[in-house]
């Protein structure tokens, strides 16, 4: 995500790695009547003597293992549909996102679908007959809601009405997408899909398949109600039910108390406490006391942070690649971000693998948007390619960049040159013929990430190198992204060159490059419009299975490392850190890390 995550798309992310996790579950009883089981008493030994059979010695019950979580702001809801609508933050996903199933989730450790309430993990293939496209799928009948109501096709159904009637935008729409018709309950475990044409896979099975599912049971009588998305968000929910991996019973300030339904959830958690801090600072704090496990943040720790963290006993700080990517953003309606010339030679002198090993070295320079640790999309083929036409001596690349600047109307009295291995700025630019205007670099201060204003002044000066006058602008990051993302009432875009980053949502699927750079995309704001693009994106959008989309994919990624709507600079990592003196992890490592798993609810044990 642009590093945001009140903004669809990063919050799509969050929602992708923590709503459809791979769990299942069911409770019994309403909320209210559910409890933390005390801790048990001492074992005793109990020896009777009866027609000398002996009776076995008790053994004691293992103590509960109440998982101890610490986030860095509070939930701003505990209205589930809001949640996923408008209220979509990373705190509101870590919490709420686990209470609710869907017919698949995604296995972390494969990055692929697993059967949540549907009966088989291997989504059931779309049909047509004379009515249309259809899609079967048989569900489990034994999935049950919190309050013991069998969950059954018929919440599914209702889901979905209701998301149509009310007309639910954000990552209900897309979970739920245009393409759908119909979604019918032919009995209890028997749902129907109807679709207006051959469905994608971000429609089937990455899109309804990983919808959450609401209670027909608890939320009817709401929705009829409410004649208005906004009235539903704003509902009552205290008395919703959980079918996901947790079910919250208790909010109370800066703490929120779940329970773990053990009936559909593979690891040995039991609950799972969330505790609020105001700072990170207070959190680490907490964490070196051993107040609690470990810390969820969408960016992982501050480098001051988890380094105040190395040395404590009992702690360790692990780095996992972040399913993210940094990047520069060009206005492309505005000259000389516009030319595609301006734009390439930035790209051929600015050295992204030198510049990220000073910078940020325990990153990956960036050449295609997806990051390589997503081996199942990641293209090793074309980041080679984009990386060798880069790979040729300063000299030439200079020299390519100049060629196709002076074709584009440029001019020096004096050009720029390589002298012992580095670049001299050239002087006296004109682009036909006139004095270009100073150019600005809008970037985040280093209280948000210390990289980026470094990145700033790297860009700075190699553009200054081809003669321009640079103005790198570091405020905070809310400005910078007002700046980037919103259109002035006359329709100019206000900004040259931003440094921002994105969380790149669902990696079992990746479903942002039409957001990013179709036309018409809701984070669309370099202005980018490309035929060859868009075809690649529809056929991307079409395929029916992982090699026609990857194919496509890789289409996609070739025409922006060519057209350079975006320079990517890198991927960075995300560091975590947790308490290995008492709860371990059977995935390490992983794609997004401990918080893309909410905090490894499945493969966290506690150490006995």
């Amino acid at each position: 995500m642009r590093d945001i995550t009140f903004r669809t798309l990063g919050a799509t992310a969050v929602i992708v790695g923590i709503a459809v996790a791979a769990f299942a579950q069911a409770g019994s009883g309403q909320p209210s009547a559910i409890e933390i089981v005390a801790e048990p008493t001492e074992a005793t030994t109990i020896t009777t003597s009866l027609e000398n059979d002996t009776v076995a010695p008790t053994v004691a019950e293992p103590e509960p293992f109440e998982y101890r979580v610490g986030l860095l702001s509070d939930i701003t809801t505990d209205n589930f549909w809001a949640y996923y609508g408008r209220d979509a933050t990373s705190w509101n996903a870590y919490v709420l996102g686990p209470t609710k199933p869907a017919l698949f989730g995604i296995d972390h450790a494969a990055n692929a679908l697993v059967a949540d309430i549907a009966l088989v993990a291997e989504p059931s293939r779309p049909t047509w007959n004379a009515d249309g496209w259809r899609v079967h799928v048989t569900l489990r009948d034994d999935v049950r809601w919190s309050d013991g109501n069998l969950l059954t096709a018929s919440d599914i159904e209702f889901t979905f009405e209701t998301v149509r009637s009310l007309g639910l935008e954000g990552a209900w729409a897309e979970a739920y997408p245009a393409t759908i018709t119909a979604v019918v309950a032919d009995s209890d475990n028997q749902l129907r899909i109807e679709f207006d044409r051959q469905p994608g896979m971000g429609e089937w099975p990455y899109g309804v398949g990983l919808a959450p599912i609401m209670a027909r049971h608890i939320w009817g009588d709401v929705v009829s109600g409410a004649d208005t998305a906004d009235a539903l968000y704003e509902a009552d929910a205290k008395s919703d039910v959980s079918s996901g991996p947790l079910q919250i019973l208790k909010r109370e300030p800066g703490r929120i108390t779940a329970i773990v339904n053990h009936d559909r959830v593979a690891g040995s958690v039991d609950s799972v406490v969330f505790e609020v801090f105001d700072t990170e600072a207070a959190a680490a704090d907490a964490l070196a006391d051993g107040r609690i496990d470990t810390i969820l943040s969408p960016h992982g720790l501050s480098k001051a942070v988890a380094s105040s963290l190395n040395d404590i006993a009992g702690v360790t700080v692990e780095d996992s690649p972040a399913n993210a990517v940094r990047y520069l953003g060009f206005n492309l309606d505005r000259a000389p971000m516009s030319e595609l010339a301006f734009r390439t030679a930035l790209s051929l002198l600015f050295d992204r693998e030198a510049v990220a090993g000073e910078i940020v070295p325990d990153s990956q320079a960036a050449f295609t948007m997806v990051p390589a640790a997503n081996s199942a999309w990641f293209d090793q083929s074309v980041a080679d390619e984009v990386a060798s036409g880069l790979a040729a001596s300063l000299e030439e690349r200079l020299s390519q960049a100049l060629a196709g600047l002076v074709e584009a109307g440029y001019s020096w009295n004096e050009p720029p040159t390589v002298s012992d291995g580095k670049l001299v700025p050239g002087a006296g630019l004109l682009i036909s013929g006139q004095t270009p205007a100073p150019l600005t670099i809008l970037t985040p201060g280093d209280k948000y990430d210390p990289a980026r204003p470094e990145y700033a002044t790297r860009l700075e000066s190699t553009l200054e190198v081809l003669g321009f006058d640079v103005r790198p602008v570091i405020t905070d990051f809310e400005t910078v992204v007002d700046l980037a993302f919103s259109t002035p009432s006359e329709g100019e875009r206000g900004y040259d060159m931003y440094l921002l980053g994105w969380t790149l949502g669902n990696p079992a699927y990746p479903d942002y490059f039409g957001r990013l750079f179709a036309v018409g995309g809701h984070s669309n704001n370099t202005g980018y419009d490309n035929a060859k693009f868009s075809a690649a994106l529809s056929d991307y959008r079409a395929a029916t299975d992982h090699d026609e989309a990857r194919a496509a994919l890789s289409i996609m990624e070739e025409r922006l490392a060519e057209d350079l709507p975006y320079l990517v600079l890198y991927h960075p990592q995300i560091t975590e850190a947790y308490r290995s003196d008492r709860v371990q992890f059977s995935l390490l490592g992983v794609l997004g890390g401990i918080q893309a798993r909410i905090g490894g609810l499945e493969d966290v044990s506690l150490i006995q």
